[in-house]
C-alpha cells in the first residue's frame, strides 16, 4: 500500500486485503470438496472416506485460513471445534436437502440472501466483502434454480454442488457474524442458527433415524421432511415451497435478532423460531407414520 493514501484508507486497504486471502482460501478448500462430490457423484465414494475429507477440509479452513466463531468461553479451543462442526453439518445439510428438485439450491439462495442483507445493513458498517460473496453466490443459485434446478429439473446438483455450498455458506456465516463491541448485540452470534433451523432440523432428525433403525446414517433414504409432506398427500413442488416459506420466517426472524439489544426480545425471536420447528417436527411425525401405515 502506497505510503501517500491517507491512514485511514491504507488501513482499509490492508484488512481488504487480508480479507481476500481468507477468501482464496475458502475457495479453494471449497473447490478440494466439489472434486470430492463429483468423485463421489460417478464412483459412489463410501462415506468414511467422504467424511474425512469434510474433516480435514474443515480443520484446514479454521487453522489455516482463520475462519472461527466467537463463542464467549474462557477456552480458546472451544472456537476453533465449533467452528470445525459447523463447517461439517453445513456441509452434509446441505448434501441432505438434495432430495428434491429446486431444495437445496432455494435453500441456499433464500440463506445467503438473508445473510448477504445482515451483512450491508444489521452491523455498525456494512461488511463488504462478505456480504458480496454471499450476493454473488445468491446470483449464481438464482440462476441455476431458474433455468435448469426447478422442477421439473434438467441439471441436478449432486454432492459436488451441494458440498459446495454447504462450505461456502459455513464460511461466510462464520466471517460475517464474529462479535465485534458497540457493533451488535451478543445473541447476534445465533442469526446463522434460525436462519439454517429448518435444514439443521432435517440433517438432525434424518441421522437421528437412521442410526435408530441401525443403518448408516448417510444411506440415502426418504426420512427427510419434504418426503414426509409429499407421504402428507402434497405434491413435490408443493413441500419445497413449504419448505422455502418455513425457512424464510426463520430467516426473517434472525434478522431481528441484529435490532434488539436485549436479550428478552432476543428471547421472543429464538421462542418464535422454536414454535415453527416444533410445527416441521409435527408434519414430519405425521408423515412417517402415515408412510408406515401404508
Amino acid at each position: 500500500v502506497e505510503s501517500w493514501l491517507p491512514a485511514d484508507v491504507r488501513e482499509m486497504l490492508g484488512a481488504a486485503a487480508y480479507r481476500s486471502g481468507r477468501m482464496w482460501a475458502i475457495l479453494g478448500l471449497g473447490t478440494v470438496l466439489a472434486i470430492v462430490g463429483l468423485i463421489d457423484d460417478r464412483r459412489n465414494l463410501p462415506w468414511l472416506p467422504r467424511l474425512l475429507v469434510q474433516g480435514l477440509v474443515a480443520v484446514l479452513l479454521v487453522t489455516v485460513a482463520d475462519v472461527r466463531a466467537t463463542v464467549f468461553l474462557p477456552w480458546p479451543w472451544t472456537g476453533t471445534v465449533v467452528s470445525a462442526v459447523w463447517v461439517i453439518a453445513l456441509v452434509n445439510a446441505f448434501n441432505f436437502l438434495d432430495n428434491m428438485d429446486g431444495l437445496s439450491s432455494g435453500i441456499a439462495l433464500i440463506a445467503a440472501s438473508l445473510f448477504a442483507v445482515v451483512m450491508l445493513t444489521g452491523t455498525g458498517e456494512p461488511r463488504w466483502l462478505v456480504a458480496g460473496a454471499l450476493l454473488v453466490l445468491a446470483g449464481s443459485l438464482a440462476g441455476f434454480l431458474i433455468f435448469h434446478n426447478r422442477p421439473p429439473a434438467r441439471i441436478f446438483m449432486g454432492d459436488s454442488g451441494s458440498y459446495f455450498l454447504g462450505m461456502m455458506l459455513a464460511s461466510l456465516t462464520i466471517l460475517g457474524t464474529f462479535y465485534e463491541p458497540g457493533e451488535a448485540p451478543r445473541h447476534a452470534i445465533l442469526a446463522p442458527l434460525c436462519v439454517l433451523a429448518v435444514p439443521l432440523y432435517d440433517f438432525a432428525s434424518v441421522m437421528v433415524i437412521r442410526l435408530s433403525q441401525g443403518r448408516s446414517p448417510f444411506h440415502p433414504d426418504k426420512s427427510h421432511f419434504s418426503h414426509r409432506l409429499v407421504a402428507l398427500g402434497m405434491r413435490p413442488s408443493r413441500a419445497v415451497l413449504t419448505i422455502y416459506l418455513a425457512t424464510l420466517t426463520t430467516g426473517l426472524g434472525a434478522l431481528l435478532l441484529y435490532r434488539l439489544d436485549d436479550w428478552t426480545g432476543a428471547l421472543l425471536v429464538i421462542a418464535l423460531i422454536a414454535c415453527v420447528v416444533a410445527m416441521v417436527a409435527i408434519l414430519e411425525t405425521a408423515g412417517r407414520r402415515r408412510d408406515e401405515n401404508r
